[in-house]
């Protein structure tokens, strides 16, 4: 296995990947999957798991990008994410009977 340095960019775009380059790309959308194609892998993200999740998912697709000799790993966070699925909200705490 050769020592290959693998890059984390950050895109707005996956048009911004250049033409002809082995890549993976680590994406959010509908729901987690990984698709192969002839210049490397996708690996898409559900739009509704936490920030560490895809963090996560940046983590292994750079390893997987070592073993695989890609030398560079393309991070799309510009497409919609879903709101967080289970919001904070205040709720005000009831006062006890003869409270203030």
């Amino acid at each position: 296995m050769s020592k290959v340095k693998v890059k984390v960019k950050y895109i707005s775009s996956p048009n911004e990947i250049p033409a002809g380059q082995k890549y993976i790309l680590v994406v959010y959308g509908e729901e987690y999957a990984h698709t192969t194609h002839p210049l490397g892998l996708t690996i898409t993200v559900a739009s509704t798991v936490s920030q560490l999740s895809f963090l996560t998912a940046i983590h292994t697709a750079k390893g997987i990008a070592k073993h695989a000799g890609i030398s560079e790993v393309f991070v799309c966070t510009a497409m919609t994410r879903a709101p967080n699925p289970t919001p904070q909200r205040h709720v005000p705490l009831r006062s006890s009977p003869g409270r203030t």
